[in-house]
């Protein structure tokens, strides 16, 4: 029934006129990217314990600087990399991700010679940032060391005492941790396979577009290249002006593949109906057009008016019709030809590209014999 012009959308890459389509980053807009740090920055009320254990040792003045310098560089390492690199969560992590992940380790181990075992107090914050920033396989890493080595010391130095408080803590955050994080990562993968989604159904739009202009007006072109042959020879000023109708519309094809491209053409049922007059009289079939497109709204009219135009495409490429019927009611568009009935002919994408604009328009649309012998391609709503 129609030539298919989409070759340059491929499945798996979705390449639309040799844009390839890539995995989509999380959106700049997403509650993560945006307020992920914030989120980060409650959890450092719990470095009050480090601090309790400088105000509660007999540490001289000296080294009691030393180790608030300690931990106010760490809650800021902590913040800026949440700062930063919120927005990376689900991606693979930069190089930057893992300095500002091994600063933060080496701040608190520093902490060591000052804080003793309350060094574990550093702990959350470490295992939070590899679970939100880095990875699962680096969180259950991070996780397992701290763990692990928090109950290593209270058992060897029987500091259970001191350590049992940090080492149930550290359990409650990591089992938080580990849900959070795969909860936060599976949005965002969602968010990504929207955007895909979103990508992907616009470049199907465009391509129904782009396959809908050029085949009504390669058709159009078509046959007043043919016509304008056969004057040559007995009209030469009708060949010009036929020739200079071609030039108009190739001038108008352009025009409306930019449009398109740019997602700016909306045409109107009215305005298309006057192209299809003209192009049916060009070819030299009777047309009778019953009813008007005023009462149809926006949103249908610009649907109809492809669905019109394809119609029409295919009468003048393909049914050999002498008459065209095109009939608009409140409920219905209806267009009929005398040809070539489209009995046992497949569906091409021109057809399916109908159907999926019918359905966006909320209408239904259904191809069979018209009255006249030839086809009738008719779209109903409510």
């Amino acid at each position: 029934m129609d030539t298919d012009l989409r070759g340059t959308r491929a499945v798996g890459g979705s390449s639309f006129a040799g844009a390839e389509m890539k995995a989509a980053p999380p959106s700049p807009d997403s509650f993560w990217v945006r307020y992920g740090w914030l989120l980060a920055a409650v959890w450092i009320i719990f470095l009050i314990y480090p601090i309790n254990a400088i105000v509660a040792s007999d540490m001289d003045l000296t080294r009691s600087l030393v180790a608030y310098g300690a931990i106010g560089s760490f809650a800021a390492i902590y913040l800026v990399g949440f700062y930063k690199f919120s927005g990376q969560m689900g991606r693979t992590p930069s190089a930057q991700v893992y300095l500002y992940f091994a600063l933060l380790v080496g701040v608190a181990l520093g902490t060591i010679p000052l804080i003793g075992v309350n060094v574990y107090s550093f702990g959350p914050f470490i295992i939070s940032f590899s679970a939100y920033l880095m990875s699962v396989r680096w969180m259950w890493w991070t996780s397992g060391v701290t763990l692990g080595s928090a109950i290593a010391v209270a058992l060897v130095g029987n500091l259970f005492d001191e350590l049992i408080f940090l080492i149930c803590l550290l359990v409650v955050l990591i089992i938080a941790n580990a849900v959070n994080a795969t909860l936060i990562r599976r949005s965002i993968a969602a968010d990504a396979l929207h955007q895909d989604f979103t990508i992907l159904s616009e470049q199907d739009r465009m391509a129904r577009d782009v396959h809908d202009v050029l085949g009504h007006s390669l058709t159009a072109v078509s046959l007043k290249a043919e016509l304008a042959e056969r004057l040559l020879d007995t009209d030469i000023e009708k060949a010009r002006e036929e020739l200079q109708q071609i030039r108009a519309l190739t001038v108008e094809a352009l025009d409306s593949i930019r449009a398109t491209v740019g997602g700016l053409r909306r045409t109107t049922l009215e305005e298309e109906l006057r192209l299809t007059r003209e192009a049916l009289r060009d070819a030299g079939l009777a047309t009778m057009v019953v009813g008007n497109a005023e009462k149809i709204d926006v949103v249908r009219s610009h649907a109809l008016s492809w669905i019109l135009r394809e119609s029409v495409t295919n009468v003048l490429r393909h049914a050999h019709a002498a008459s065209c019927w095109i009939t608009i009611t409140d409920e219905a568009l209806s267009i009929e030809d005398d040809g070539d009935s489209l009995s046992g002919s497949s569906e091409g994408h021109g057809i399916r590209g109908m159907r999926e604009r019918a359905r966006l328009a909320g209408a239904e649309l259904s191809i069979g014999e018209s009255s006249h012998g030839g086809t009738k391609v008719a779209v109903r709503w409510n």
